[in-house]
């Protein structure tokens, strides 16, 4: 079999597929069904041919396409896949290619919430769950953004380690300023997941109550209306009639159109505007404007902006507002004419608009009846500010992490330069200090064979923040070696190991770089145990451990002994062949044995299906012959035929009968050890002669040798016999003849 494509690397998106066209030559002599299976994906992958079975004459020439489709969460990384090309003939040799096939990362992770709103006094607890719906391992930093900024957030944990079509859960804690009176307030905030290349969100909602009720508070103010009506009436009552004697007529103060002494008809109430008096603040003007920091241009929150007016007595604070989380502000309902607004907050230097530090220097804002004056913007300066946090690299322990600070409202190079750098103590901790506030930071951790991580924070004037804690997550590693037979790289061969619970099995290319293979996007650190195998091999294991981000490159696997046949032959020590005896390869993965040929080629016999080591142990046994074991070298293919001796484990008694030096033809002959008696008869023929008696088998011991005739002892001899040996005994049978 031949196969070629113009085809050697290919891209295949998650969720996506490929084609390999196949050139095939069937190079055998009959026709052929030739079927392709691929070697080096996962099963997750599906592979198909188009067709799925090419038949072709000898010497023929076809074409095959090899369809791999990858599902949506097909694992990134490059993967070396040997296509196998095999017939259904006999003896019909498989043709190879092998393909580079690199799979990018597409990292892709959905966040959700149970509950997502919950109602409480001040304390809430959320369960977050975050789901890897991509191709590679996340490293997920989680955060929550509370735009009003009024939620203590916790997250336990902070960082999620998310294997492939996984899901990991975190909880999250809000905790809400007390409340003591009103309705239900809502204080939503959001989680943020983010990683390399993918991000998303979930909101939650925190319902809060109040200590005391609706219903509690309703009564209240029952009760206050009750008193406040009776205490009016109280009031007005003696400040009507209080100067007025007793009568039975109405006073004259009773009535609205009678003069009062004292003051003149059609006067105004006390207190009442002129007419040319400013506008009431129903109608009045409006300020609005943003709150900035001096060097981070983004709006900052919670800070009180006020609005001052001149007076005889000097300035006199009219209204107040506090600014929004983009540092929006709004000062409403002011009557006409001129203000001077100032910012003031704990932690930054008060500054009077635009940029004075004293209302000497502050310029006056117009506001008009019924109109809005917008652009009002401040900037603010802080007082310096530090961030101190905890990171942590799971179980590995003495790994530095190095912390950089840097200012997000810079360019990338500028930010780079103004960055702050520490190491993490050995216990985790860090701090920043003497940070420009207001502003916002990145904040990214980097370790030796860890994926860096980033995470914002945000610092107020003089502020002193907690940053979210975070746990590093260990780089990806890989494992690349060569399988060789023992003198040259052997192709074909499949590595398998398990990552998640998962086989992932690659193979050796055939061509190109023959023997290699490479196992990537292995999460680390961890122990990975390969197996190699082959047809024709025995499987091998190899042990591989990887620290945290590291690869290896020097794996080597070697491939020893094969399925082989083993024939040969059994023989005395005569040199003639011994049958029935039981033939077994010891140090193999799978049994084999075989018996000795009793009949035709007596002694021989065929070991078919070896498998194991370099080196095979023949072990051969028969009863009455002591075992025989020789070792038997498979590295360089079938040793050939294979001769082994075996010794009798007994021994014999032979020699002649006689009667006055001839031999006694037909004499019963006896040997026993007290316990078996072995009996023969002496022939006319043998090896001494004319007499000769031959009692073989007989097991090592002492034994008498008898010439019996009639039950009667004619002669005996006593002989001592060894293992393997024979002894010799002659026994006089006078009148024999």
């Amino acid at each position: 079999m031949r196969v070629a494509s113009t085809v050697e690397h290919a891209e295949i998106a998650p969720g996506g597929s490929g084609t390999i066209p196949l050139d095939v030559v069937n190079t055998s002599g009959v026709i052929d069904a030739l079927s392709v299976r691929v070697l080096g994906f996962p099963a997750t992958a599906s592979v198909r041919s188009q067709p799925e079975q090419l038949t072709l004459f000898p010497q023929a020439e076809g074409a095959l396409e090899v369809h791999i489709g990858l599902p949506d969460s097909f694992p990134a990384g490059t993967y070396h896949v040997t296509i196998v090309v095999e017939g259904r003939a006999a003896g019909a040799t498989d043709a190879y290619h092998d393909v580079e096939v690199m799979v990018p990362p597409h990292p892709a992770v959905t966040v959700t919430a149970n509950p997502s709103v919950v109602r409480a006094r001040g304390r809430a607890l959320f369960t977050v769950t975050a789901v890897n719906e991509g191709n590679t391992p996340l490293d997920l930093a989680l955060r929550a953004v509370d735009a009003d900024r009024n939620l203590r957030t916790e997250l336990t944990p902070s960082t999620l380690s998310i294997p492939i079509g996984r899901s990991a859960v975190t909880t999250v804690t809000a905790r809400g300023p007390r409340q003591l009176l009103g309705s239900d307030r809502d204080r939503p905030l959001r989680i943020v997941a983010e990683a390399d290349g993918a991000s998303a969100e979930v909101a939650l909602t925190l319902k809060q109550r109040s200590t005391f009720g609706r219903g509690v508070i309703t009564a209240l103010i029952l009760l206050a209306i009750l008193a406040a009506w009776a205490l009016a009436v109280t009031i007005g009552m003696r400040a009507i009639f209080g100067s007025d004697p007793s009568t039975k007529v109405a006073p004259a103060s009773f009535f609205a159109a009678t003069e009062v002494p004292g003051q003149s008809a059609g006067a105004a109430p006390a207190g009442a505007l002129a007419r040319d008096a400013l506008l009431p603040a129903g109608v009045g003007g409006t300020i609005t404007g943003t709150v900035q920091g001096t060097e981070d241009p983004a709006g900052v929150g919670r800070l009180t902006v006020e609005a001052l007016r001149t007076s005889p007595d000097g300035l006199v604070l009219v209204a107040s507002a506090a600014t929004q989380a983009d540092g929006s502000y709004s000062l409403a309902g002011l009557f006409p004419g001129e203000y001077l607004l100032r910012v003031a907050a704990d932690g930054y230097d008060t500054i009077w608009y635009p940029s004075a530090v004293a209302s000497s220097g502050a310029t006056p804002v117009q506001a008009s009846a019924q109109q809005v004056t917008d652009g009002i913007d401040l900037q603010v300066t802080g007082a310096l500010a530090s961030i101190t946090g905890l990171v942590q690299t799971g179980a590995v322990e003495d790994v530095e992490v190095t912390v950089a600070a840097a200012p997000t409202w810079l360019p990338a190079e500028e930010a780079a330069d103004a960055a702050q750098q520490v190491t993490a103590a050995a216990d985790g901790t860090y701090e920043f200090v003497d940070l420009v506030a207001p502003g916002s930071y990145d904040l990214t951790f980097e370790a030796e064979g860890y994926q860096p991580t980033t995470i914002t924070e945000h610092v107020l004037g003089g502020q002193q923040r907690l940053a979210l804690d975070v746990t590093l997550g260990a780089g990806l590693g890989q494992i690349t070696g060569m399988v060789t037979n023992g003198f040259e790289p052997l192709g074909g061969v499949q590595i398998s190991t398990t990552v998640d619970g998962e086989e992932v099995v690659v193979g050796s290319p055939t061509q190109g770089r023959v023997g290699s293979f490479v196992l990537p996007s292995l999460p680390t650190p961890g122990t990975y145990v390969l197996t190699a195998s082959m047809d024709g091999y025995g499987s091998q294991t190899v042990v591989v451990d990887l620290a945290a981000g590291e690869s290896k490159t020097d794996v080597f696997i070697m491939m020893t002994g094969g399925v082989g046949t083993i024939s040969g032959h059994v023989v005395d020590t005569t040199g003639n062949g011994v049958g029935g005896v039981t033939v077994v390869a010891g140090g193999t993965s799978v049994g084999v044995s075989a018996t000795s040929l009793t009949a035709g080629d007596v002694g021989a016999f065929t070991l078919t299906g070896v498998q194991g080591s370099a080196t095979v142990t023949l072990t051969f046994t028969k009863e009455g012959y002591a075992p025989a074991s020789i070792p038997v070298t498979l590295t360089d293919g079938p040793p050939g035929d294979v001769s082994v001796t075996l010794a009798p484990m007994n021994g014999a008694v032979q020699g002649r009968v006689t009667d006055g030096g001839q031999g006694v033809v037909g004499a019963r002959v006896e040997a026993t050890d007290g316990s078996t008696v072995h009996s023969t008869v002496s022939t006319a023929t043998g090896a001494a002669g004319s007499g000769s008696y031959l009692i073989p088998e007989l097991p090592p011991g002492t034994y008498a040798v008898t010439v019996v005739s009639d039950g009667r002892v004619i002669s005996t001899a006593m002989v001592t016999v060894l293992q393997g040996t024979t002894v010799r005994a002659n026994l006089p049978f006078p009148g024999g003849g």
